[in-house]
C-alpha cells in the first residue's frame, strides 16, 4: 500500500501556498477601491502577468483542446480571432483610457458614464451573471481535474478548489487576485509547454504531429464540413469589442496610464500566439494517442500515462493554476458588479461596511457558481452563451462611447434587446458558433438604428459647434487624409525613410565596408562546389556590392543627390539582407549554411533600423525575393521536408525575437533622448523667460531713471533729486543681481538633469538646522510668510554634501507647497532620526500621479517644467540618501528626505534639542 503520493503532495503544496499567499495579500484593505483595483498600485509586469492569468483558462487550454481533438485544425479559425482582436484592441482602443474614466473600479461604472444609471445596473446585472457563469465553466473543469489525475470525486474536487477560489477572493479582492496570479502564472508558463512537448515527442516529433494536412479529415481547413462554421466564430472573436470583459475592463482600469494598458495588450498578443501553438500541438497529438478518449479528459489522461512522478506532480498543479488564475478573477468581477454598481449603498455609512458588503457580494456569487458546477454543463456552450451576453451588454456600446462617437441611450438598450433576443433565437435554432455572430450583427443593428433615425450618424463627439452633417464631412476627410497618408506613393515612402533615419540614424559606413568584405569573402558563407544557377547568383552579388559601395562614398555624392540617401538606405538594405537571401535560400533547397545565413541577416537587420522599418523591409524584401525567383529563374520551388520548414520558421521568428530584443534599447535610447531634448528645450524656455522678462523690465526702469537724472542736471535742479534717483539706481541693480543669480541657478539645475549628476564645489559635512535657518530667512525676506511654517527639529544631525544644493532642495519644496496650497498653507517641518519630514496642508497630488513626480520633465500643471522634484531626487541621491513622497487629496502632501548616517558623528548634549518656531 502507498502511503505517500509525491504528486498529490505537491499539489497539496501549491494549493496551500495560493492560500497563504492570498490570505497574506489582502490584510489591511481600507475601502473598495483597494479591493477592486488596488488604488492603480501595480507596475506594468505585475498587470501583464495577471491580465495573462485573467485571459489564459479553461476555455483556451481544456476547451480549445477538446474542440481540435473533435474537429481538427479547423478550429485555428476560432483560435486566431483573439489575437486580432487583442491588437485592434491595443492600437485603437487602449489610447482612449484616459483620464475620463479616473476613479472607475468597474465595467458598469464606464456604462454609467455613457449611457445613465438605469444601464448601469442592467448591465451590472448581466455582468454578473455571464462573470458567474464563466466562473461556473472554470469550476467545472477543475473538478474534472481533480476527478481524473487526482482521483478524487468531481463533486469533492469541485467543492475543495471553488472553496479555496473564493476563501482568498472574498478576503483580499483584487490584491489576493494579483498577488497568487504571479505564483498561478509561473506555474502555467512552465508546464503547459513541458506538456506539448511530451505530447509532441510520444508522437514522433512535429512531422508526425502535422502530417496528412490537406489529406485526413482532421487536417482539413477549407474543405472540412465545419469551415465556415469556426470561419465566423473566429470572426466574432476578431471583433474589436469581442474582449470587453468586465475582469479585461477591469485589468484596464487598474492601470496607471493608458500606454500600461497598450503595453499589457499588445504583450497578451504575442504570448497568445505561442500559446495557441502549444494547444494545437497537444489537441492533435491526444488525436493520435487516444483516438476513442473523452474530449474533455484529455490533458489528464496525457499527464497520468506519460509524465513521471514529481513532474507529474507539477504538471497538476500548472493545470489547476491555469483555472484558478481566471476563476477568480470572474469571481472578484461579478462580486463587485452586483455590490457596486447593482446593490444600493445608501444605508452603509462607512467605507469598511461598503467593503464588507462587497465582500459578502463576492461570497455569495462564488456559491452560486460553485452550485451550477454541479451539474457538470458543457463548457464551450457555457463560453458561447457568457460571450453573447457580455457583447451585447458591455462589448458593443464601450467600443463606441470610448472610441469617442456620439452615444444615446436608446442605442444602448436596443442593441442590449436585440442581442439578447437575438441570442435565444440562434440558440432555439441550434445554430452552434453561429450564434455569436448573429448576435453581434442584430446588436449593431439595434445600436446604431436610433443614431441614423435621428440623423446623426456614427459621428465623433464634436469639439465646437459643428452641424451632424458637417461633422460626418469632416471624419470622412480625415479618414481619406488618414489612408492617403499611409498609402505607399513614391512621396510617402520617401517621408518615411526619411524621418526613420533621422530619429534613428544610419551606419552606413560599418555596413557597407562590413558587406563589401563578405561579399568578396564572400557575404557571409559561401560553398566551394559550383551552385546552381551560379550567373543569377553571382549578378545578385555583383549588384549588392556595388550598392554598397555606393553607401561608402556617400559623401562625395552631388548634392541633388544626397537628399535621397535615406530612401537609397533602406533600399540597399533590403536588397542585400532580405531579398539577396531569400533568393539564395530557395536557390539553394534551403541549405543550412543559408538557413544561419538567414538567421544572421535577420538579426543585422534588426540591428540596423527600428522595429517598424524592420518589418516592412524584411517582409518586402522576402516577397520580392520570392517574387524574383518565380519569374526570373522560372525553376520550380524546391520541395522540402516538414522539418526543414519547421526549423525554418524557428529561426526566422528567434532572430527576429532576439534581433527586436535587444536591438530595441538603442531604439528605445534614441527615443528617450529625443524626447528629453524636446522636453530640455520647453524647460529651458519656460524657466528662462521668467526672468529675462524681470530684467527687461528692470532695464526699462533703469534707461527712465537715467533719463530722469540728465534732465534734472541739464536743468541744474536740487541735487537731492539725483541722490533719491542713484538710490533707485541701486535698489535696481541689487534687484537684477538677485534676478540673474536665480536664472543662473534655474540654468544650473536644468542642466544638472540633463546631465543626471550633482558637481558642487562645496561639498562638505554640515548642520542640518544651518541649512533650513538659511533657506528661511531668505524665503521670509522674499514672501513674509514665515507665520504659517512650523519647525521643529528635536535631532540636529550632520549631513555631508552641499550647502547650496540643498538650499535649493527646501526652496523647491516651499515653493511647490505655496504654488500648490495657496497662501493660507501651513508647513510642518520635523526630524525623526535621520529624516526630516516637510509636510503641507495644501490640496495633495494624486494617487495615480504619484510614482511619476521625481521623474525629470513629468508635469501635470501647464505652467510646471517638471523640474523642481527630480532635481530633489538627484541632490538626495548624490548623498546616498532617498526622498519620498505620501499625499492624499485635499488632506496633505509629505515628503520624507532620509540622510545617511555619519561615521562617528558625535553631537553636543545642547545640539541634540533645538526646537524652533518660525512666526
Amino acid at each position: 500500500m502507498q502511503y505517500f503520493d509525491i504528486d498529490k503532495t505537491i499539489v497539496l503544496i501549491f494549493l496551500t501556498a495560493t492560500l497563504v499567499i492570498g490570505i497574506i495579500a489582502g490584510k489591511d484593505l481600507k475601502n473598495i477601491r483597494e479591493y477592486a483595483i488596488a488604488n492603480k498600485s501595480f507596475g506594468t509586469p505585475v498587470l501583464l502577468i495577471t491580465l495573462l492569468a485573467t485571459m489564459i483558462g479553461g476555455g483556451s487550454t481544456t476547451g480549445d483542446v477538446a474542440q481540435i481533438f473533435e474537429d481538427g485544425i479547423v478550429y485555428l479559425l476560432a483560435m486566431i480571432g483573439p489575437i486580432i482582436s487583442a491588437l485592434i484592441m491595443a492600437y485603437y482602443i487602449a489610447p482612449k483610457f484616459d483620464g475620463r474614466f479616473d476613479g472607475m473600479i468597474s465595467a458598469s461604472d464606464l456604462i454609467k458614464y455613457f449611457y445613465g444609471v438605469k444601464a448601469e445596473k442592467f448591465s451590472g446585472i448581466a455582468g454578473f451573471i455571464a462573470c458567474t457563469a464563466l466562473l461556473a465553466m472554470q469550476l467545472i473543469a477543475l473538478g474534472h481535474l481533480a476527478a481524473n489525475i487526482l482521483n478524487i470525486n468531481y463533486t469533492y474536487g469541485v467543492l475543495i478548489t471553488s472553496g479555496l477560489i473564493i476563501a482568498y477572493s472574498t478576503f483580499g479582492g483584487i490584491k489576493s487576485i494579483t498577488v497568487t496570479a504571479i505564483l498561478q502564472f509561473a506555474m502555467l508558463i512552465i508546464m503547459i509547454p513541458i506538456i506539448a512537448n511530451v505530447a509532441t515527442n510520444q508522437v514522433g516529433g512535429l512531422g508526425k504531429v502535422f502530417s496528412g494536412i490537406g489529406t485526413e479529415p482532421h487536417m482539413q481547413i477549407i474543405n472540412h464540413p465545419k469551415f465556415y462554421e469556426y470561419l465566423l466564430l473566429g470572426l466574432f472573436f476578431s471583433l474589436p469589442f469581442s474582449l470587453f470583459f468586465p475582469s479585461i475592463i477591469q485589468r484596464y482600469l487598474m492601470a496607471q496610464n493608458n500606454k500600461q494598458v497598450a503595453h499589457i495588450t499588445y504583450a497578451y498578443a504575442v504570448l497568445q500566439i505561442a500559446m495557441v501553438f502549444m494547444v494545437t500541438c497537444i489537441g492533435l497529438s491526444t488525436l493520435k494517442l487516444y483516438p476513442d478518449a473523452e474530449p474533455r479528459v484529455l490533458i489528464p489522461t496525457l499527464i497520468n500515462d506519460y509524465l513521471p512522478p514529481l513532474i507529474k506532480g507539477l504538471a497538476i498543479s500548472g493545470m489547476i493554476a491555469v483555472l484558478m488564475s481566471t476563476a477568480d478573477s470572474f469571481l472578484n468581477s461579478a462580486g463587485i458588479l452586483i455590490a457596486h454598481n447593482v446593490m444600493s449603498q445608501k444605508a452603509l455609512k462607512t467605507e469598511l461596511g461598503k467593503l464588507n458588503f462587497m465582500k459578502l457580494c463576492t461570497f455569495t456569487a462564488g456559491l452560486l457558481a460553485m452550485m451550477i458546477a454541479m451539474r457538470n454543463y458543457n463548457i464551450i456552450s457555457i463560453l458561447t452563451l457568457s460571450c453573447s451576453l457580455i457583447l451585447s451588454i458591455f462589448g458593443i456600446p464601450l467600443f463606441f462611447g470610448i472610441l469617442g462617437y456620439r452615444v444615446l441611450k436608446s442605442s444602448f438598450w436596443l442593441c442590449s434587446i436585440y442581442s439578447i433576443i437575438a441570442s435565444i433565437v440562434a440558440n432555439s435554432l441550434n445554430m452552434g458558433s453561429a450564434v455569436p455572430i448573429f448576435t453581434a450583427a442584430l446588436g449593431f443593428l439595434g445600436y446604431i438604428i436610433p443614431l441614423f433615425i435621428l440623423k446623426q450618424g456614427l459621428t465623433k463627439v464634436p469639439s465646437n459647434t459643428a452641424t451632424p452633417k458637417q461633422e460626418s464631412t469632416i471624419a470622412s476627410e480625415r479618414m481619406i487624409m488618414m489612408i492617403a497618408k499611409h498609402l505607399p506613393t513614391p512621396k510617402n515612402i520617401y517621408r518615411y525613410s526619411k524621418t526613420k533615419v533621422e530619429n534613428f540614424g544610419a551606419n552606413h559606413l560599418m555596413f557597407g565596408i562590413f558587406c563589401c568584405v563578405n561579399y568578396i569573402v564572400p557575404y557571409f558563407m559561401w560553398t566551394h562546389q559550383k551552385p546552381l544557377n551560379y550567373f543569377v547568383m553571382l549578378s545578385l552579388r555583383l549588384i549588392a556590392g556595388l550598392l554598397c559601395v555606393g553607401l561608402l562614398f556617400k559623401e562625395y555624392w552631388p548634392k541633388r543627390f544626397k537628399k535621397y540617401f535615406p530612401l537609397y538606405w533602406h533600399l540597399t538594405l533590403m536588397y542585400c539582407l532580405p531579398f539577396v537571401t531569400t533568393v539564395m535560400f530557395i536557390v539553394m533547397s534551403a541549405d543550412v549554411e543559408w538557413l544561419i545565413n538567414l538567421t544572421l541577416a535577420i538579426m543585422l537587420l534588426a540591428m540596423l533600423v527600428d522595429w517598424t522599418s524592420f518589418i516592412i523591409i524584411f517582409l518586402s524584401g522576402v516577397l520580392l525575393g520570392y517574387l524574383f525567383y518565380g519569374t526570373v529563374i522560372g525553376a520550380p520551388i524546391p520541395q522540402v521536408d516538414f522539418d526543414t520548414v519547421y526549423l525554418s520558421i524557428y529561426v526566422c521568428v528567434f532572430a527576429t525575437l532576439i534581433g527586436l530584443l535587444f536591438a530595441r534599447r538603442k531604439e528605445i535610447d534614441t527615443e528617450e533622448k529625443l524626447e528629453v531634448m524636446r522636453f530640455f528645450g520647453g524647460a529651458m524656455a519656460h524657466e528662462v523667460k521668467t526672468p529675462l522678462a524681470a530684467i527687461d523690465m528692470c532695464a526699462q526702469h533703469i534707461d527712465m531713471t537715467l533719463s530722469r537724472m540728465i534732465t534734472t542736471l541739464e536743468s541744474g535742479s536740487s541735487g537731492n533729486s539725483v541722490l533719491k534717483e542713484c538710490s533707485e539706481l541701486k535698489d535696481l541693480t541689487l534687484t537684477l543681481r538677485k534676478i540673474s543669480s536665480q536664472g543662473i541657478n534655474t540654468v544650473g539645475n536644468l542642466l544638472m538633469s540633463l546631465k543626471s549628476s550633482v558637481i558642487a564645489e562645496d561639498k562638505n559635512e554640515y548642520y542640518l538646522i544651518d541649512c533650513i535657518d538659511h533657506v528661511l530667512v531668505e524665503f521670509g525676506r522674499e514672501f513674509a510668510k514665515l507665520e504659517n511654517i512650523d519647525v521643529n527639529i528635536p535631532c540636529n544631525f550632520k549631513f555631508y554634501g552641499s550647502m547650496h544644493y540643498m538650499e535649493q532642495v527646501f526652496q523647491n519644496l516651499f515653493n511647490n507647497a505655496y504654488k500648490y496650497g495657496g497662501e493660507a498653507v501651513n508647513i510642518k517641518i520635523w526630524t525623526e532620526d535621520n529624516k526630516l519630514i516637510f509636510e503641507d496642508n495644501g490640496r495633495g497630488i494624486p494617487r495615480q500621479d504619484l510614482p511619476y513626480i521625481f521623474d525629470r520633465f513629468y508635469t501635470k500643471s501647464k505652467d510646471g517644467t517638471g523640474i523642481g522634484l527630480a532635481f530633489c531626487r538627484m541632490v538626495m541621491e548624490d548623498m546616498e540618501g532617498d526622498i519620498s513622497c505620501k499625499s492624499e487629496l485635499n488632506k496633505y502632501t509629505r515628503f520624507t528626505l532620509e540622510f545617511p548616517k555619519l561615521k562617528n558623528e558625535e553631537l553636543k548634549e545642547e545640539e541634540k534639542s533645538i526646537f524652533i518656531t518660525a512666526g
